[in-house]
């Protein structure tokens, strides 16, 4: 199957949007984990269970305990106090801290989709290398936030490992959200971002001249050959 050239670029652009429309649901929503948190207290002459319900995005928890709402960011006094590793402090403010180096990665990797994007609709217009730097930058981006959704994992699973969930009367209960699974088609989009951007330039670039521009080192290697056609030499004896 063969596109044409406007048929790439209008591609580029909507494939490009969707990339940068998606992470930024992503990182801007708090439904990237949803946690149920259950242990015993005691008040008064009786035990009483206590239950928080919370969902989490990458800069704020916000849940429901006691019948009461709550929502705290990961500044706030309450997340710097419970989210310290302590007995009886809460898992769901804990993890906000622990995954902060993480949400990071997402913001980083939404700023360079969005300047790959901006990158490849100039690259179109003027139909210069722009196109190719728009390919490498989305590549990037992908791998940037690659490597955030992993570092976010490997921190709830700390966390959670760490207080030992089901032991003296404490549960914890944790899964995904939305968000986090919109990060992760963020990931697959930005590649295929990439791809096109890549076919879109070669498409455009196909010459032999184009190449010998854009790799280095091409253009000896041609000369070399047109000197020898067989891809030998012939040996010098020096007496």
């Amino acid at each position: 199957m063969t596109f044409t050239p406007r048929g790439l670029m209008v591609t580029s652009a909507v494939v490009g949007a969707i990339a940068v429309a998606t992470l930024a649901l992503s990182v801007a929503t708090d439904a990237w984990l949803f946690t149920t948190e259950t242990w015993e207290e005691f008040r008064g002459n009786k035990t009483e269970t206590r239950i928080i319900d919370a969902h989490m995005g990458l800069w704020k928890v916000c849940g429901q305990e006691e019948g009461k709402t709550f929502c705290e960011s990961y500044h706030s006094e309450k997340t710097q106090k419970e989210g310290e590793k302590e007995d009886g402090a809460q898992a769901s403010f804990a993890i906000l801290r622990a995954t902060r180096v993480a949400a990071m990665f997402p913001v980083v990797s939404l700023v360079m989709i969005t300047v790959a994007v901006i990158l490849g609709i100039l690259g179109n217009i003027r139909q210069d290398i722009k196109t190719l730097l728009a390919a490498v930058l989305s590549i990037l981006a992908g791998l940037t936030l690659a490597v955030g959704i992993i570092f976010y994992i490997s921190a709830i699973n700390d966390e959670v490992g760490h207080r030992a969930k089901g032991k003296e009367g404490k549960t914890f209960i944790y899964q995904y959200g939305w968000s986090f699974y919109f990060a992760g088609i963020a990931f697959m989009i930005a590649e295929a971002t990439a791809v096109v951007f890549v076919t879109q330039f070669m498409q455009r670039h196909s010459s032999k001249d184009d190449m010998v521009r854009i790799i280095p080192g091409l253009g000896d290697k041609l000369d070399s050959e047109k000197d020898d056609p067989d891809g030998t030499t012939n040996p010098t004896i020096v007496l």
